[in-house]
């Protein structure tokens, strides 16, 4: 899968948010643990994802299945967590 342009910034929001709320230690423990099982989670957003659009918009589950779904993109948000936690 290649790379799109919008899911730079969306890794952005996601490490802002996740520091914001002091969880970016822990959300990256997570993803280094669980990055083999991120693909499987993506399945599982899509399969979810009329459920889980009473929550959130539809389009973003829809981003963050496909974020999940690219490794290199998994990977990125991993080193833009460990690049925030360094920084604190």
């Amino acid at each position: 899968m290649t790379q799109t342009p919008n899911r730079d910034p969306l890794l952005d929001q996601i490490a802002t948010a996740l520091k914001y709320r002091g969880l970016n230690g822990a959300a990256l423990a997570l993803l280094e643990v669980g990055q083999p099982l991120a693909f499987i989670g993506s399945q599982f957003l899509w399969l979810a994802q009329p459920a889980l659009a009473v929550l959130w918009p539809a389009a973003q589950v829809r981003q963050m299945a496909h974020l999940l779904e690219d490794p290199a993109a998994v990977r990125r948000l991993m080193d833009r967590l460990a690049t925030d936690e360094a920084a604190v």
